[in-house]
């Protein structure tokens, strides 16, 4: 089951075509936007509930790739 809008599948948005950022800017940006709905929320419903949820999972993958990140920085040290 899909949660697009009709209106959007029948006509592709005019956005200007950019380059895919990868998977941690993606989850940066995520991050970034789930934190500014949640200082300013609209109520306190079931909404916000997933919302919290979504942010809790966000910051999880968050952290897991910054964890690699320092893996990965402390193998290349390691190996000059």
């Amino acid at each position: 089951m899909s949660h697009i809008p009709a209106v959007l599948k029948s006509r592709p948005l005019n956005l200007p075509c950019v380059e895919r950022p990868d998977a941690r800017e993606l989850v940066d940006r995520s991050r970034v936007l789930v934190n500014a709905m949640l200082e300013s929320p609209d109520d306190a419903g079931p909404n916000f509930v997933m919302l919290l949820i979504l942010a809790d999972q966000l910051q999880m993958l968050h952290d897991d790739f910054e964890e690699e990140e320092v893996r990965q920085l402390r193998a290349e040290k390691l190996s000059e």
